[in-house]
């Protein structure tokens, strides 16, 4: 694997995007917030590719949950906006498509809801409360989906394949 500086800047500054889409703007539902990074995670895996997307995701998501409060979550966010970014990232390159974005983007947040689901029935010892959540999961996916489908193809110019 060929680091270059172009890479590491991407990488921190993709990383810094994903914190600030998570941090800033927030839309309180009754367990947290809704937000806009899940876009932010789609265009670290479509912009950086699986591997440093992965790394721009996962620190960039896990520190706003940090700073947020949300200590609890910082593992289950890692790892839910980590398999997002090496989805998008991996199944992403070359020039793949519409359809074949949507779908891998779709399948990732389904994956994301049912970490997250999974996540919390661990947090709160019960297979019913979390079920709350899904819907609110399901909406920041299909929101983050549409802002990452506005702007795939203006930061096409962008792209470092990895």
């Amino acid at each position: 694997m060929n680091i270059t500086t172009k890479k590491v800047c991407y990488t921190a500054l993709l990383m810094a995007v994903t914190f600030i889409m998570i941090s800033v703007v927030k839309i309180p539902i009754p367990n947290g917030y809704i937000h806009l990074g899940d876009a932010a995670v789609f265009l670290c895996g479509f912009i950086l590719g699986p591997v440093y997307g992965t790394i721009a995701a996962v620190i960039g998501a896990g520190a706003a949950d940090y700073f947020a409060g949300f200590g609890a979550y910082i593992i289950p966010t890692m790892l839910a906006k980590g398999v997002m970014a090496y989805l998008t990232g991996y199944f992403l390159r070359g020039n793949p498509g519409r359809q074949k974005e949507i779908t891998v983007m779709v399948i990732a947040g389904v994956i994301m809801t049912l970490i997250y689901y999974v996540s919390e029935i661990i947090l709160y010892g019960s297979f019913v409360s979390p079920l709350v959540n899904i819907p609110f999961n399901a909406l920041q996916a299909i929101v983050g989906i549409v802002i990452s489908m506005l702007l795939f193809r203006p930061l096409t110019q962008f792209r470092i394949e990895s």
